[in-house]
Formats: structure tokens, sequence, C-alpha cells
């Protein structure tokens, strides 16, 4: 793809962004951040359904094979221990030494989730040490977060291992979740637990809390000019927070930062374009830049933010730079659609020599939602929803529109019905709602949240069904109801009507906005501490699929996820999910593909490494989120 030159959008444009974009719903991965456990909302009761976005799903089909400069040197499947497939289940990977380390996501269930050991000694044939399988808490999963770091000091020597903790549901032990996991795994067919379970034990209200905040990603570094090891963490419970630990001894961690709101702090959102409202922290990589420590904070909404952690204690921590989004998509813009960009910061890497900087925009759903209610008290108010898991998405050909009707939690058979079924939160599964509003008749239903202190959050619904099925905040159900004087402060207590009250017809529609694709920055970083620098966006990359309504559906997950950088070459290769393993050339001129691969039967990419056997031969490891591990060499020239 051609670099292009990032033009501002004259002010009169901004209408036509606005009308094309809407109000954006909530972006699958990550709800709105006001609700519990950082977006993340815990169920009402154990398996009422709540999970945590779409999460890498989508099995929905595939796009063709393809082998294009990638040679596949080897590739294994992991094991479930639980014995429920491993549809959903791989997630993030690490190589270290002869050994590649997997994350055990919570799908298809959440049991016997982990960390999966994989001998890669021999790359074209690796194979899995099942006995030395390193398990997370009961009710606990890993996912994005997985690093092994060598240590040599006075409390530790050898090899340690970092991983993330998050829960599906409330844990059965509240003392044994959250946080990041610290295994000694120096001899990696015997891992062995160091400090389980550490992080942030304060609440969002400042209170003391069992467990550490769930954490989504992690990442360590050793400072050479202090000598002390430390640990940062995405706090699913403050999520605009990063949380920075000291495990210079690792078998008693220490909080050091608990004061990292990056929007609070250096003001990292943008005004314009309105929809970039989520702002919160999701990735981050740690750098030593001549005599500092660059950390590169991905920040969703907010963008891609490059901070001095020389010092990483409250007060002592810099902006360096951070980027802010164009007005226009540039994807979009490039194919004749004016729409605002979705935002969606989700993990980047510094190039070798720092004069680069690739960001990957995660983005689950390619339509973007508009709702409105049509009639009554609150009419042409807008609103937001989100989409359950396992039911049809709201598509340009298959929008929602009519009247609504209020059927109180529907928990029970229900009378026949047409149109849209209105529904309250609690007392049952969201599946069951789902099955007997199908039951019933109804074409689609809305799901509002019930009496309780998040209630203007959304959720994403464990629910599969044939007929679209969406959640709103409390705000929206009780506006659809009609409820006199109701507003965001009274909300969260004002009780429900009466089952058959009436309620107001509603439109949501859809547009086709794409899926997440990749940005390239060039960067200024000074070597000196505490100096500013500078980004400048040059160009971006998608693969043609993610952009062609034609694929919107039917061909898995085609957004992107990790970029892993080159350690020598201008080369960055790509997790794409469904989109397969990319390699992209980098530099002043932009981004250009040269290398592509795709399975047979398909390919579901989670994360990405650039691993180097003991000879110095650079392979690629990429973790497939059904299979396991892939391991790449990149081949100009190949077939």
């Amino acid at each position: 793809m051609r670099p292009r030159r990032l033009m501002p959008v004259p002010v009169l444009v901004l209408a036509m962004v606005l009308a094309g974009s809407g109000l954006a719903a909530a972006h699958p991965d990550h709800p709105d951040p006001g609700s519990d456990r950082g977006g993340r909302s815990r169920d009402d009761f154990p398996g009422e359904g709540v999970g945590f976005g779409k999460q890498h799903g989508g099995t929905d089909g595939h796009l063709p094979p393809v082998r294009r400069n990638v040679t596949l040197v080897g590739k294994a499947e992991v094991t479930n221990p639980s014995g429920a497939g491993n549809t959903g289940r791989v997630g993030d990977v690490f190589g270290y030494g002869d050994y590649a380390y997997l994350n055990a996501y919570f799908q298809p269930t959440c049991e016997a989730g982990g960390v999966h050991v994989m001998d890669i000694s021999n790359p074209a044939a690796p194979v899995e040490v099942t006995s030395a399988f390193i398990p997370t808490s009961a009710g606990s999963y890993a996912g994005e977060g997985i690093q092994v770091i060598p240590m040599a000091n006075q409390y530790f020597t050898g090899d340690l291992l970092i991983h993330n903790n998050e829960t599906c549901g409330p844990p059965p032990d509240p003392a044994s979740a959250g946080g990041i996991s610290l295994w000694n795994v120096t001899s990696p067919r015997s891992p062995q637990p160091v400090a389980l379970h550490q992080g942030d034990f304060t609440n969002p209200a400042g209170g003391p809390d069992a467990s550490p905040n769930q954490t989504h990603s992690m990442y360590a570094w050793t400072n050479d000019f202090d000598r002390h090891t430390y640990v940062v963490l995405v706090d699913d419970e403050e999520l605009t927070d990063l949380d920075i630990l000291d495990i210079t001894n690792p078998f008693s961690p220490v909080l050091v930062n608990d004061t990292l709101d990056l929007n609070a702090l250096f003001g990292v959102g943008q005004e314009r374009p309105p929809n970039l409202t989520q702002i919160f922290s999701h990735d981050m990589v740690v750098q030593k830049v001549g005599q500092r420590y660059v950390m590169n904070a991905n920040y969703w909404d907010g963008g891609y933010v490059l901070l001095d952690v020389t010092n990483p204690t409250p007060g002592n921590v810099s902006l360096i730079v951070e980027s802010d989004y164009a007005q226009l998509d540039e994807e979009r813009l490039e194919r004749g659609q004016r729409i605002s960009p979705e935002g969606n910061a989700h993990q980047s890497e510094l190039s070798p020599d720092r004069r680069f900087l690739i960001g990957t925009d995660e983005d689950f759903n390619p339509f973007r939602l508009t709702a409105k209610i049509d009639t009554g008290r609150y009419r042409a108010r807008d609103y937001q929803a989100v989409t359950a898991s396992g039911t049809p998405p709201v598509t340009p050909a298959r929008a929602i529109s009519g009247p609504t009707t209020f059927v109180g939690t529907a928990c029970g058979p229900l009378a026949p019905g047409t149109g849209t079924a209105l529904v309250e939160r609690g007392t049952c599964s969201f599946q069951a709602k789902l099955d007997n509003v199908a039951a019933a008749g109804y074409s689609a239903g809305i799901v509002f949240n019930s009496v309780r202190p998040d209630c203007q959050s959304l959720v994403r619904m464990l629910a599969e069904g044939d007929i679209p099925f969406l959640f709103v905040s409390r705000l929206t159900g009780l506006q659809l109801l009609g409820v006199l004087g109701v507003n965001e402060a009274s909300a969260c207590t004002t009780p429900s009507p009466a089952p058959g009250s009436p309620s107001a017809a509603t439109t949501i529609k859809s547009v086709f906005d794409g899926w997440g694709y990749v940005r390239l920055f060039v960067t200024a970083i000074p070597s000196r501490s505490g100096a500013r620098g500078a980004i400048r966006q040059i160009d971006t990359y998608s693969i043609p699929e993610a952009q062609d309504p034609a694929f919107a559906t039917g061909f898995g997950d085609l957004s992107v996820h990790e970029v892993a950088m080159d350690p020598v070459e201008p080369l960055a290769y790509i997790s794409y999910y469904a989109g397969g393993f990319r390699v992209v050339n980098y530099g002043p001129r932009g981004l250009q593909e040269v290398g592509a691969f795709i399975d047979e039967g398909g390919n579901n990419f989670w994360g990405v490494e650039v691993w180097h056997d003991e000879n110095g031969e650079k392979y690629v490891l990429a973790s497939d989120r059904d299979l396991g591990l892939y391991i790449f060499q990149y081949t100009p020239g190949s077939p």
C-alpha cells in the first residue's frame, strides 16, 4: 500500500464524519470502562453468562489457504486437560530457550486454564510436555500476558515465567484470583510456583480486597541502572490505570506505582472525533533507549503512548509523546467512505533502531451500530448496544426497526409476540432469556441492565441463537419504557415498570466500517532521560478482505491482533486471526506485505514472537487459537 500524507479534516466535513459513524457500540472486546471489573462486569449469579467480549471467537468459515514467502517449519497441537476441545483455547505465546509457552484461555470452558509447555528444540517437530502444564487457580485463565525473563540476584537466580490471571464468573476461592503469577521455569519440565496472584489489592473505591485486581496483560524488564526488575500490569478493575510491581525479590513483589492513569496525568484522549471515548490501557512493552527506559503503552481510543519509566515510581514517570487518530478512517477513506476511525490501539512494538513504531488496532466488529429511540418521551435519543456472543449481527441488510414489547425478565414461557422483545437483566441466564424470546416468536431482543451500581455498563452476553440479541444500559431501557425524568444519576436506583407496560419503537442499524488494521509511525525518541519526543503516522496496512463487505461474515475474524518486530531487518510479523500470518516490510516509504500464510482449513492466530534456537537460527512462533503452535521462517522467493 502506498504511503499517504495525513491531512487535517476541515470543520465542515465533521458533520459527515458523525453522520457516518453515529454512536459506536462499546468495543466487543472491552465494554464500557465504568463497569465493575473494569468493563467486564461480574455475573449477577453463577452461570448468568457474562462474557469478556467476543474475545477471539470466529468459527464461521475461513479464507482460502495461502503460502507466499513463508515456510511452515513445524506445528503441534496442544491438549486441553478439561477434555473440552481446543476451539478458542490457545492464547498468547512466548519462546525461551528450547521451549515455547502458550497460555490456556477460558474457551470453550473455564476449566483447566494455565500455560502449555512445548519442547521446540527440534523446530520441525515441536511437542507438548503435558506433564509440565502450569495450572491457573480454579476459575482463572491466562490470555494476553506471558513472558519468561532471566534473573540473577541475591533473591533468585534462574528463569522466571510470569502470566496474567483473569476469571470467568466468581472464583471458588476469592483469595486465589487475579493479578499475575510467577513460576520458576529454570527446569522447564518441572515448573515450580514462586508467588501466585500478585498485584494491586486496592479496589476502585480505595478499600482492600482479598485478591489483587484482575490483570489482562503484563510486561517485565530489568533496569540496568538500579538493577531492579519490574513488571507493569493492565488493571482490569481500574481500567485506565497501569500498575507497576518491583519483583526484584520475586517471592515478595512490591507495588511501587498505582498512579498511572495516562489520561488524567497526560491527557492522552482527544475530543474529536467524539466517538473515541473508550480510553484505557491494554498492552505494554518496555525497551532501553540510550539512558532511559521507554514504555510504549497502547491506550485504546487514547492512541499509542510513549512513556519514560527510567524511574517507575509515582511522580517520576513522564510523557515522551503520544499519537492521535485522524478525523477520518484512512483505510475507509481510501475506499471512498467518510467515517471516523474506530480507535482501538491494542498492541505495538518499536523497531530495533527506535525510529519506527508499528501498532495494531484490534476491531472484531466490521459493522458500526447506530441506535435510536423512535417514539415516546425520549424520541430521537441515541444509545449504545452490544451484540450477544453467538447471535446474528445487525448488518446493513438486517436492521432492527419497529415497536418493542416489554416482557420483564423473560425467565419463563412468554405469550406469542412479534417484533422486538425488551427484557430486563436478572433472575435467569441470558441464554434462557434468548430461548424464551425466540420461542415466543420475536424477531429480536434487547436486554437492559438491572438495578446495580454499574447499571450504565455494557456487557457481552454469552448466548447463542438465531435472532439478533443485544445488551443496553439501564438508562436506555428505562427511556425505552418512557420512565419520567430518568437520567444517568437516577437510573441505577429507579425500578422498572411492570411487564407489559408501554415501550417505544426503536431502530438499530449498522454500516460496514471494516475490521482492525495496522498503523506505521515515524518516531523520534531522545536518548536523554526526561526529554520529549515526536511521533507521526505515515501509513496503514490491512489485508484486502478485511476492508471488503463481502468478507464481513462467514470467513472468521479478519482483525489484526499482534505484531513482532524483526530484531535486525526492517520486517514485522503479524498475527491476523483468520487473516492468517503476515509479513510486512516497513520504512520511510510505508508498509508493504511481503509474506503470507493461511493453512488448509484456515487459521486463527493470536500471538506472534521472534525466537532464535541455540545456534542463532531465527524463527517466528505463532499461536493458533484452535490448535496450538506454528513455527515459521520468512523465506523470500519461496513458492
